[in-house]
């Protein structure tokens, strides 16, 4: 360490004097021309132009000067280096920090000056568009009551019915004007003139309200039937809905006691085999206990873990320092593994039995129902026939009556009737 400070103090006062050495050459103390000095011939060297007093001629090195230049400059860049590596936050970051943080400042303030113009101008533009806006409004309101108020002079005095030839183009005139006779009595007309119209009806409203009345007396009778007609088969209805529903009720009953015994036994094999996975998750954490000892006593003492013993002999492995499950316990995990699996697909095809004995169950009731509401169909559909066939019947017989009636009460001249003409004298 002394020795490495002592060369670097050489180093750098080296580097100093050659610096030095070299300023005053670049300044012009070496460059071995005294005659630049003054004037030269009676001429001042003042009045010259900048680029001839400036221009120098290229030095000309030695060996020994170039080798000293190039030492320099390595030791320089070293140095420059050493400062950049001993400083830990440049080292970290890798960049100059400060300067980053001036180039971001600058940056966000150029950023914020650009958003301040911006919501200037954006400012500006709302001041005009709500201007423009106002403007636009007060246009239209504007165009609005001018149309307003010509739209209401035309209604008020140019409408259609204010015009002088309205009478002759009133599409309603014939509504508005009288009939051409009211009644027997009309005024206006005369002894000559006629007193019936073809088609003329005066006792239409009469006539109507008598065929009114009529009509809703036919309905209340036919309402009155229905209702008889119906009181008689809602007696026998009644009757099947309360078989029906008593059925039902048995029915549901029986499907609510079956279910709540299915809940049950499903209540307690689910018990049973919480107190199962219990007792299976106490064995488990019992023997994680003592693999987790174990495996911290291995831990401990074992001289791979604790750094002490050598894992490599001959640039070979030593298998028995290799960490690693035995053989035992991958046989154990896979019998585990095996059991789990078992006793899965046992629960699997218990629930699948009690899913299929269950659905059986609903089948077979929706079975019974459907045969249930096919006979009640039945039934009805024998009703209705029945009814048919008695209507039926009822008709026939309206018929042969109509029929006997017209034949009794109508007026039929037989050939005896004229025969009895003639047959004696006075």
């Amino acid at each position: 360490m002394e020795y490495e400070q002592g060369q670097q103090f050489e180093d750098t006062a080296y580097a100093g004097d050659m610096q030095e050495a070299y300023d005053g050459y670049e300044e012009g103390a070496y460059d071995g021309n005294p005659s630049l000095v003054g004037s030269h011939n009676g001429e001042d060297f003042a009045s010259l132009p900048a680029c001839i007093l400036n221009a120098r001629p290229k030095p000309r090195y030695t060996e020994e000067e170039k080798l000293a230049r190039d030492c320099m400059r390595r030791r320089q860049t070293d140095m420059e280096r050493r400062a950049r590596i001993f400083d830990a936050k440049r080292r970290m970051i890798g960049v100059d920090k400060e300067a980053l943080d001036a180039q971001v400042a600058q940056k966000q303030d150029a950023v914020a000056t650009a958003k301040r113009e911006s919501r200037k101008g954006d400012r500006d533009m709302l001041a005009i568009d709500k201007e423009l806006k106002l403007i636009e409004m007060d246009k239209q309101k504007t165009r609005r009551d001018q149309e307003v108020g010509c739209k209401e002079y035309s209604l008020q005095a140019l409408n259609f019915q204010s015009r002088r030839e309205y009478d002759l183009n009133d599409p309603h005139a014939k509504r508005k004007g009288a009939p051409a006779r009211v009644g027997d009595f009309d005024p206006r007309c005369g002894a000559s003139s006629m007193q019936k119209f073809s088609g003329e009806d005066l006792m239409k409203e009469e006539r109507t309200r008598q065929q009114r009345a009529a009509m809703v007396s036919t309905i209340e009778q036919q309402k009155f039937e229905k209702a008889i007609l119906s009181t008689q088969g809602q007696e026998e209805y009644g009757v099947q809905v309360e078989e029906i529903t008593a059925l039902r009720n048995e029915i549901e009953a029986n499907e609510v006691g079956l279910r709540k015994e299915l809940q049950r036994k499903q209540y307690e094999d689910n018990l049973g085999q919480a107190t199962a996975n219990e007792d299976r998750r106490k064995a488990i954490a019992r023997l994680n206990i003592d693999d987790n000892e174990k495996e911290l006593n291995f831990h401990t003492g074992d001289k791979f873990l604790n750094e002490n013993g050598s894992s490599h002999f001959n640039n070979r492995v030593i298998r028995d320092a290799y960490k690693g499950s035995s053989r035992e316990e991958r046989v154990q995990v896979a019998s585990e593994q095996k059991q789990q699996r078992e006793e899965k697909s046992y629960i699997k095809a218990v629930d699948q039995h009690e899913g299929r004995h269950f659905a059986n169950t609903v089948e077979s009731t929706r079975k019974q129902l459907v045969a249930m509401e096919r006979d009640k169909q039945r039934r009805r559909r024998d009703m209705r026939e029945q009814m048919a066939q008695d209507n039926l019947q009822l008709q026939q017989e309206q018929k042969s009556n109509t029929k006997h009636m017209n034949k009794l009460y109508r007026n039929e001249f037989s050939p005896d009737f004229f025969e009895q003409f003639g047959t004696g004298c006075r």
